[in-house]
């Protein structure tokens, strides 16, 4: 090794411990790789920041949520990819998720880091028109990745053709790609194979709890079934998701005739129309009134929410609630988040979640993007 590649690497490796006093958080052996690899690694569907940049607070939104720590920027600048970390538990398991800035909605892009790695080598050969046809014809992303051992296996060179296959190669190599899941179940539910699209919706919800989308698929099922007692279970589901972690029912193929809204609205419509069908114990719950009686998109009601959830020890659900409000009133001119950051950060900081609170100070003086 050359006297400057040593320098480099030190110099990286320096980065590197920042960024773990930053995330505060311990990134994943590849992610490491990867940056003492190439300083700036750019993939098929995303050019990775900078490690100084990462540190600055790259990818951060005022409003954002605190557990998503963004790594990189999408190629057509639609948004960022960063780790959803929920829990304590090593980086190495956690999620990638994809934050669409525009419409200010989160899905999953990988169960982890290596198979993010793993599907943006397969979204490479799918977007190639030459299609490599052997090693001699490596792209320089395979060459690179190859170096820290991150290749795809044999099989996938036989490569997929259309998205429909493309759904089906990446829940090859990612089993719990919840995103896949549901591409690939709605292409079988418009075939009439709901039983098919049906398991491949609640593997969804089983590998990506956090994420409302599957649970709504899952109901539409039964809904046009006629189970409209299970739609009801399923549309509540989706009310006790995050509304970040929502996205918008064109996402999916679900028909023509099928609305054009927020996943959200349509499961808390679903729950206004059948609310005689769900349980007493949902009809009890604090949240059912504000999502089907009151408005779900008034910050000031989940505010108010989350202060009687905190009143009644419901730690969980006032963070949510928070969350959800300073989601809502981020943007809009002549709201107070800085009220809610404030209640959030100190909710954080009561319960020892030390990271969580100091991410959540950062975010709160950075500049808001007004609407």
């Amino acid at each position: 090794m050359s006297n400057r590649e040593e320098k480099t690497n030190s110099v990286v490796e320096e980065e590197l411990r920042d960024l773990e006093r930053f995330w505060q958080a311990r990134p994943p052996k590849l992610f490491r790789s990867l940056y003492n690899c190439q300083l700036r690694p750019l993939l098929a569907p995303c050019a990775f920041f900078p490690l100084e940049s990462i540190v600055s607070g790259a990818g951060r939104e005022y409003g954002m949520l605190p557990c998503f720590l963004p790594f990189a920027r999408a190629s057509d600048e639609s948004g960022t990819y960063g780790f959803f970390v929920t829990s304590s538990h090593s980086m190495e398991s956690q999620p990638i998720l994809f934050w669409e800035e525009d419409e200010m909605f989160m899905r999953p892009a990988a169960s982890n880091f290596a198979a993010f790695l793993r599907g943006s080598l397969l979204h490479a050969r799918f977007e190639q028109e030459g299609w490599p046809q052997g090693e001699s014809a490596l792209s320089e992303e395979e060459e690179m990745l190859g170096r820290i051992g991150v290749t795809l296996p044999d099989t996938s060179l036989h490569f997929p053709r259309n998205q429909r296959e493309l759904s089906s190669a990446h829940i090859a190599l990612d089993p719990q790609d919840a995103y896949s899941l549901c591409n690939l179940g709605c292409f079988h539910r418009s075939e009439g194979a709901d039983e098919r699209a049906l398991d491949l919706f609640s593997r969804a919800v089983e590998a990506t709890p956090w994420f409302g989308d599957p649970y709504y698929l899952v109901a539409d099922v039964y809904r046009e079934r006629g189970n409209l007692t299970r739609a009801v279970e399923e549309w509540w589901a989706v009310i006790q998701s995050l509304l970040p972690l929502c996205t918008r029912t064109w996402e999916w193929e679900l028909g023509e005739d099928h609305p054009e809204a927020d996943i959200y609205e349509v499961a808390a419509d679903g729950l206004a129309q059948f609310n005689k069908l769900a349980s007493p114990e949902m009809r009890k719950n604090p949240l059912w009134r504000l999502a089907v009686y009151d408005d779900p998109y008034n910050p000031d009601a989940r505010e108010i929410l989350a202060e009687n959830l905190l009143a009644a020890y419901d730690i969980e659900g006032a963070e949510r609630e928070y969350l959800n409000a300073l989601s809502l009133c981020c943007r809009e001119e002549g709201r107070q988040p800085e009220r809610i950051y404030n209640a959030l950060i100190a909710l954080y900081e009561q319960r020892d979640r030390r990271r969580l609170a100091e991410l959540a100070k950062f975010d709160s003086n950075l500049p808001r993007a007004l609407l």
